[in-house]
């Protein structure tokens, strides 16, 4: 049996030993009531450094919590948004393209998995998720939503109106109908749709749609869209009156995809922007002892490179005075202004002959993304950085932490045992900690009676996954073959059934390393 792995930078050991609770077992949590989880999405290590580059030290190159997580899904070793996500959110894998379920890749009708954000609800904490993605992509929706398929965004947004999460701000409003808006007013949200909305909003619940699709790139996005450390001060503003504390994930969702067009003036500009965010997040946890910040990658985008060269080739000033995303240009051109134009007014190249002709072999091309990733391609050159694709590529990601407890990390860990880690801390404040010895009796123990308890509860957490054996399919109190938060919850709330109950219930097998 494969137990779970803690982060154990995350928070101090010492939750509940073999004879019981310590002194904070009493709490309905311990030391960490808020957490803030922070997402970029595709932002892998060479994205992260050539930010640094060419915008200066991070202030996410300032956390000292710093580890690695493993991304492989269920499908592979390279995973998409909506399996890391999760991965992230339920602690368990998933098939690419599922969305907080549990099921085979082509299965309709898979078991919904409870999420970190529904596990903070049912502790009573406000919630809330913010992206410069649509609302209802696949990150987002990875905490929200249950389906078998992120192109389902419609059935997003509906279980969105049924979801209880206080705070939603992104793109994504033509996923919401009048009549999904108007539920949702009647549910109380106050409705957003541009940045002087979001200023004077003074509501308790905020649904922001701020673009029908996702959010403008920063170097194309004006005055009237909020920026993304904007939609987050107004989400922690409101999450924050809650007394049971809260639970927020912002995403930088759109680091990935301006690595899907090898784009490097926009990857910067998103990640820079990401990491205003992680900097306002910091100042605000800087005096407080209750609030639990985690700031990852999903997966890495595009296999970026920092220089192509040896020395200095990167362009620095010609990135860091970027005035357009290549997909912008690309617009731009196909309305018809002469492809040297379109790109030496808005980043300072100077194209050749032979660029201009790539470029212009490209326009009007059955491909929708064939001119900006050939514009990526053509300026990545001159602007010194190198790509190894245009899809995800399965490298390990950094993970960073701030709060309380946390000290440096040096592991290898998975998503999954990033998700479980960051749920024991919501129920507990702590991590669970006994000895083998120990541990092999609690296990007999909960085979022959049964789990209850709290201290049950948290070893529990170690066991997220497929059932497989004895301690699995004890822990699996509502017999659905999985053990999930929702089982943990279960436990702790003295809901689990007695061993007789229990009896016959199947098991999943593992179908290969990466179900595990």
């Amino acid at each position: 049996m494969r137990r779970r792995q803690f982060v154990t930078a995350l928070g101090a050991t010492g939750l509940l030993g073999a004879t019981g609770a310590q002194s904070n077992a009493g709490r309905r949590g311990g030391d960490v009531e808020n957490v803030i989880f922070l997402i970029g999405d595709g932002m892998g290590f060479d994205p992260i450094e050539v930010t640094s580059v060419v915008c200066g030290d991070l202030s996410l190159q300032s956390m000292t919590g710093v580890g690695y997580t493993r991304t492989n899904s269920r499908s592979g070793e390279v995973t998409d948004s909506a399996a890391a996500g999760t991965a992230l959110a339920t602690g368990h894998k998933a098939y690419n393209g599922q969305l907080s379920v549990r099921g085979d890749a082509d299965d309709d009708d898979p078991l919904p998995l409870l999420t970190q954000l529904e596990l903070a609800q049912a502790r009573g904490k406000a919630t809330g998720l913010v992206s410069t993605t649509r609302i209802t992509h696949a990150t987002p929706a990875a905490f929200a939503s249950h389906v078998p398929d992120r192109g389902m965004e419609g059935a997003i947004a509906e279980q969105y109106a049924e979801s209880d999460v206080d705070v939603l701000m992104g793109g994504g409003r033509r996923e919401f109908d009048d009549d999904l808006l108007d539920r949702m007013r009647d549910a109380g949200y106050e409705m957003l749709f541009d940045a002087s909305d979001l200023e004077s909003a003074s509501g308790d619940r905020l649904l922001g749609l701020f673009a029908d699709g996702h959010v403008p790139y920063t170097l194309d996005r004006d005055e009237s869209i909020p920026s993304l450390p904007e939609m987050t001060a107004a989400a922690v503003d409101r999450l924050e009156a809650n007394d049971d504390g809260f639970f927020l994930m912002v995403e930088g969702g759109r680091i990935d995809h301006a690595e899907h067009g090898n784009d490097v003036q926009t990857t910067v500009a998103e990640t820079e922007e990401f990491d205003e965010v992680v900097s306002w997040v910091l100042d605000y946890v800087e005096d407080r002892d209750d609030t639990l910040v985690v700031v990852a990658s999903d997966h890495e985008t595009g296999g970026l490179a920092t220089g192509s060269d040896y020395g200095s080739p990167i362009d620095v000033e010609a990135i860091r005075n970027a005035r357009a995303s290549n997909a912008a240009i690309a617009e731009t051109i196909e309305d018809g202004v002469p492809v040297r134009d379109a790109v030496e007014e808005r980043v300072d190249v100077d194209l050749t002959d032979e660029d201009v002709a790539r470029i212009e072999d490209v326009v009007g091309a059955d491909d929708p993304y064939a001119l900006s990733n050939e514009l990526g391609a053509v300026l990545s050159e001159h602007l010194g950085v190198a790509w190894a694709s245009d899809v995800h590529t399965g490298p390990a990601q950094t993970v960073m932490a701030a709060g309380p407890d946390v000290e440096p990390f040096d592991g290898w860990v998975h998503h999954t045992d990033l998700s479980v880690t960051v749920a024991a801390l919501v129920l507990f404040g702590r991590l669970a900690d006994v000895s083998e010895d120990d541990r092999g009796a609690w296990e007999r123990e909960i085979v022959r009676n049964g789990p209850k308890g709290r201290r049950d509860a948290a070893l529990a957490l170690e066991y997220v996954g497929p059932v497989t054996d004895d301690v699995t399919d004890a822990l699996d109190v509502d017999g659905n073959g999985v053990v999930d938060y929702r089982d943990v919850l279960a436990v702790l709330e003295g809901e689990a059934p007695s061993p007789a109950t229990r009896a016959g219930r199947r098991r999943e097998a593992p179908h290969s390393v990466h179900d595990v």
